[in-house]
């Protein structure tokens, strides 16, 4: 639930593409839907943005929850459960099947909820009241949760409460609550050391003397994903917030931070907060962003959205990525062209450096708000931190018809603007601590058929699990740093032949590399000839890429700014800022060579090479294709 101040991310506005799919080898099995999940039965339990997480110590229990709503009047729920606000499932089997289902939170709760796993086997569940979070104990497999039961929770923690996420600590007992407050959108983070029975605020998330305290403001508020603790016990929390000029209602959040606090949050502990990203023109919240870390340090955030005015028709799939800690991120664009709207995002870190799964909701539409939009499941793994992808399509069908709003609270309020909020506003991912397999919780409603004349339209959605299957390569520490290939049928290992269909594909997101090797004078001092390599990784069982265009720019040197670059002829153009280039075209690819055969004058020269592979990866800069040298 998105109170009405920070909860002001954009509807989606734009479509994005799809990625192609298939790690080594990846591939999921048909969603499962949790019990009570059949809107015709009773009871039924709804699955909206579910939460998932397993046992951290690998003993085969996989836990799901997803909130009832507020009030929590829980759609054909009977008997003494049914003013409970959140419905909780639990496997023994690693996800294979189900067999623990009750209700558990207050009569008030059902607002949001959340689910952790401490490492002695005690189960945790937040259910929001708004006025604070019950905080729900099991310590038998979540088949009983006393200090919620009847729906009457006795541990409310953390007053003026929104979306409100719980997160396992590095020590014994310790776990991090933490939301945002209604009144002024501000992030709050406490923290408990006996097991969540008591929790005390532990520090301040936006610094006031850092960038993002620049921003914040009690009308923009924030929007904070659930937070990831390092081996070490660092607390990192991710945000975002609107420009601080944007209006209270509507603006887009365009500035996104990850606050960091080294060793961890406990006491008066002030974050360090380092921007993400940032643009005017930017649109980060289609609807929560997704964070998570690997096993090697790595840290992962995957928003739904459009980063600058060109993608500003799109809703792409984004990853960003640090491997400093937070302190300096970069960023690919997952999805492939074929899917027009990608959202609510999931991602989880595997158990190596550069290992994760993402999992998203995507469309061939260009808009989330299409009434008439087509969306399925997909996912996809990254074994080498974003270079390569291989994604498949999770879902074979369609689990839902129509517009999916990614404006929180306010959707549905805005006249002549849709506002199917069936699933609620994110979707979630794990990994197995045992095999490294991942397991998806996801919201469906294929039963609702808002395209058909006489079709179902209530507002109801499912719990789903989809869990990978060895068909292909889990996150596991011996398949770390492999380039992606796909499996399976209808499977490709050229990102070209990307579509939205099922089987799995390979994603190549790597730019090729180049390197000038050598800058000399043609024969008899004629002319020039410089010569180089272009490697790209691409996708593939072996990782193979190939480079189909390579282009050069020479420039001669006047001043530590001011350049003249060569044309084809190789006469000199007029001087101008050296940080321009005019390319010419190379012949060759992995090995290639320019020639240009009139002699250039004596001096500096400043070489610089951009290859295209065949993904259509455009090479930037790095420390090997760009050379100066000196011709005599």
């Amino acid at each position: 639930m998105r109170s009405p101040r920070f909860l002001v991310p954009i509807c989606a506005m734009a479509a994005l593409a799809l990625p192609a799919s298939a790690s080594a080898g990846v591939a999921f099995s048909p969603p499962q839907q949790l019990p009570h999940g059949d809107p015709t039965a009773h009871p039924f339990y709804g699955g909206g943005e579910p939460s998932i997480a397993f046992d951290p110590t690998g003993d085969g229990h996989l836990y799901v929850t997803a909130p009832q709503g507020i009030p929590t009047a829980v759609g054909g729920a009977v008997g003494a459960d049914a003013d409970q606000g959140v419905s909780a499932w639990a496997s023994g089997n690693f996800g294979q099947s189900f067999d623990t289902n009750v209700l558990t939170g207050a009569g008030n709760g059902g607002g949001d909820s959340d689910v952790e796993v401490l490492t002695d086997h005690t189960v945790l569940v937040a259910d929001l009241e708004a006025a604070a979070t019950d905080i729900c104990t099991s310590t038998d497999f979540a088949k009983t949760f006393p200090d919620c039961s009847g729906g009457i929770a006795t541990n409310q923690q953390g007053p003026d409460n929104d979306r409100e996420w719980l997160t396992r600590g590095t020590k014994p007992g310790e776990v991090y609550l933490t939301y945002h407050d209604f009144a002024a959108g501000f992030p709050i983070i406490e923290r408990s050391t006996d097991g969540g029975q008591t929790f005390a605020p532990c520090g301040t998330i936006i610094d006031p003397s850092g960038p993002a305290a620049q921003n914040y403001t009690p009308q923009g508020g924030t929007l904070v994903s659930k937070p990831i603790v390092g081996k070490d016990g660092t607390v990192y929390v991710e945000f975002a917030t609107p420009d601080q000029t944007a209006s209270p209602v509507g603006a887009s959040l365009d500035h996104m931070y990850m606050a960091v606090a080294k060793g961890g949050c406990t006491g008066q502990t002030v974050f360090t907060d380092h921007l993400i990203y940032e643009n005017p023109d930017a649109s980060l919240a289609n609807i929560f962003q997704a964070s998570g870390m690997d096993a090697g340090g790595e840290l992962y955030v995957v928003i739904g959205g459009n980063l600058t005015k060109d993608d500003a028709d799109r809703a792409n799939l984004y990853m960003f990525t640090s491997t400093d800690g937070g302190t300096t991120w970069k960023h690919v664009q997952v999805n492939a062209p074929d899917l027009g709207a990608n959202v609510l995002p999931a991602v989880a870190g595997g158990q190596a450096k550069g290992e994760a799964v993402l999992g998203w909701f995507g469309t061939p539409s260009k808009d989330p708000n299409d009434t008439k939009a087509q969306w399925k499941y997909y996912a996809a793994t990254t074994f080498d931190g974003g270079q390569t992808f291989s994604e498949t399509t999770v879902t074979p069908d369609v689990i839902h018809y129509g517009d999916i709003c990614t404006q929180g609270i306010f959707c549905g309020l805005i006249p002549g603007q849709p506002g199917n909020r069936n699933l609620a506003d994110f979707s979630s991912a794990a990994v197995n601590p045992k095999t490294g397999c991942a397991a998806l919780a996801i919201p469906g409603d294929p039963y609702n058929r808002p395209d058909l004349p006489n079709g179902d339209n209530n507002s109801q959605s499912s719990a789903y699990v989809s869990l990978q299957t060895d068909q292909g390569d889990c996150l596991t520490a011996a398949n770390a740093g492999k380039a992606a290939s796909a499996v399976g049928s209808g499977s490709s290992s050229s990102s070209s032949s990307n579509s939205s269909g099922g089987g799995a594909r390979c994603v190549d997101r790597a730019a090729p590399r180049s390197k000038v090797t050598r800058i000399r004078r043609g024969p008899n001092g004629r002319g020039v000839r410089i010569t180089g390599t272009s490697r790209d990784r691409g996708c593939g069982p072996k990782g193979a890429g190939h480079v189909v265009r390579v282009r050069v720019a020479v420039a001669r040197v006047l001043t530590h700014h001011r350049c003249r670059f060569a044309r084809a002829n190789g006469t000199l153009r007029k001087s101008e800022p050296c940080g321009h280039g005019h390319y010419l075209a190379a012949k060759g690819g992995a090995h290639w060579a320019l020639s240009l055969r009139r002699r250039l004058p004596a001096g500096r020269y400043l070489v610089r090479v951009r290859a295209v592979d065949g993904a259509g990866n455009h090479e930037h800069g790095n420390r090997g294709n760009v050379r100066s040298g000196r011709l005599r």
